[in-house]
């Protein structure tokens, strides 16, 4: 009795458990892309042109503004690019998002990527996502 009772409430209150935070989008499958949109290695060489990419998808039943925030840090922590792509996405659509790279200096580089309801408020609708990237 008390079960069916609690899955009666459940069914006839589904905006109690509306997805909040950071379940509201999916932020998933960070790579480097060619300008054509074929994966390459995160080895690259200095002066090659690669997009910084990942797949995003609205989890929600509804439309959703959003905010993909890549920043480049060189091995140390210090920012070496910053970009950004603002769209909307519809109930469970999925999108892959990419930003533009190039640098002329060797190293090891971390691809932030960030995933906000927008500039102004900036909460996070996904965890960030890392890459790591080697340049030659």
């Amino acid at each position: 009795m008390v079960f069916g009772i609690f899955v009666l409430v459940l069914v006839s209150t589904p905006h109690a458990f509306a997805l909040d935070g950071t379940h509201r989008a999916e932020l998933k499958n960070a790579r480097l892309v060619n300008a054509f949109g074929a994966t390459t290695p995160e080895n690259i060489n200095t002066n090659q042109q690669v997009q910084i990419s990942a797949d995003i998808t609205n989890k929600q039943d509804k439309n959703q503004e959003f905010v993909c925030i890549v920043q480049v840090l060189d091995q140390n922590k210090v920012p070496v690019k910053l970009g950004w792509v603002i769209a909307s996405l519809q109930p469970q659509q999925t999108f892959s998002s990419a930003i533009s790279w190039t640098t002329d200096r060797p190293g090891t580089y971390t691809a932030q990527i960030f995933l906000w309801d927008g500039m102004k408020n900036a909460d996070a609708l996904a965890p960030e996502l890392d890459l790591k990237i080697t340049v030659s």
